[in-house]
């Protein structure tokens, strides 16, 4: 399968340059509207969409793209983000169902002095810069949503020169340093904006948006059985067994049937992925015994306790003292 597009992000460009007066030829509308009732555009007839957007020179129009983009025209993805408890937990979600959006690059994140790093790597080739600005504009405005809360990027990095005057990148990313001429692409949150939790999560709302998300997931790129229910379990580790086997649409007999059958234990494996996790935060230092263990999803502090000493052999402080 060649790489492809969601069609409302298309369609949510097109209408965007209609509100600013730009316009299209018709040969490429017309290409674009022959796709409207597959659900994908290739990434072929995008690419020739923001060639023939760069050829009109208007300065910041990335920018302004990306602004303008509302929750829905990120398809599913946008609700999923939206239920998301955190910038934190958004972002590994964004890393792990992008090409639901898109196929034209891949996401990662980083921890750096500055904070939390979502780093974007392009696979496209053409109109580079002005694409890598609406992707970045949009994930911006994304964060607002997620936050519930005006908040904005420490940082953002660009590999290319400035494309508009720096009042357009103010409007986009706030008080945020815009740096250009970087060895990548980056956009860098603070630890308090990262892990901020303005909202309790609701469960059964999530877990609608992970199963459409998995299932378009699955229909570009199939997952086995045992790298689905990893991957919930890995972006979402709070989520009890009955939430993984309803957002995977089986009962939690067939769960545990389907993992078993692949000789795989549904406790042994959402164990160690919830080690995973407490090892790589125990040492930043606003995570607590308390806070890894709603995060975890553990009925109450005790039970995480006793989980984390048999993981290893320690108590939560004694072996955060020993990182130190």
């Amino acid at each position: 399968m060649s790489a492809s597009v969601t069609q409302s992000f298309t369609h949510a460009i097109l209408n965007q340059l209609q509100q600013l007066g730009i316009h299209i030829s018709p040969p490429l509308l017309t290409l674009i509207r022959q796709h409207n009732e597959q659900g994908r555009l290739p990434l072929a007839i995008q690419d020739s969409l923001w060639m023939e957007l760069e050829s009109h020179r208007i300065e910041g129009l990335g920018l302004k793209i990306g602004l303008s983009m509302l929750p829905q025209n990120f398809d599913s993805i946008g609700f999923l983000l939206l239920s998301s408890p955190s910038l934190s937990v958004a972002v590994d979600s964004l890393i792990n169902y992008s090409p639901i959006i898109g196929e034209g690059g891949v996401f990662a994140k980083a921890h750096s002095k500055e904070g939390w790093c979502l780093k974007y790597e392009a696979i496209f080739t053409s109109a580079v810069s002005m694409r890598i600005e609406a992707i970045f504009s949009s994930i911006a405005t994304g964060a607002r949503w997620v936050a519930g809360k005006n908040i904005t990027p420490v940082a953002v990095y660009f590999s290319h020169e400035p494309q508009a005057p720096m009042t357009l990148y103010k409007q986009a990313f706030g008080n945020a340093s815009v740096c250009f001429n970087q060895p990548q692409n980056a956009v860098v949150y603070d630890e308090v904006d990262w892990h901020f939790r303005q909202r309790e999560v609701n469960s059964a709302v999530q877990a609608q948006m992970l199963s459409l998300a998995n299932q378009q997931l699955a229909q570009l790129k199939p997952q086995t059985f045992v790298e689905q229910v990893s991957a919930l379990l890995t972006h979402q580790p709070w989520l009890s067994r009955a939430q993984i086997a309803a957002s995977l649409a089986v009962s939690e007999r067939t769960l545990q049937r389907r993992l078993s059958d692949l000789n795989v234990n549904y406790q042994t494996l959402s164990q160690d992925i919830r080690k995973q996790h407490a090892l790589a935060q125990i040492t930043k230092p606003n995570i607590t015994q308390a806070s890894l263990a709603e995060y975890l999803g553990y009925s109450d502090e005790s039970a995480f306790a006793k989980a984390f000493k048999r993981w290893t052999g320690m108590r939560f402080r004694e072996y955060r003292l020993k990182q130190h």
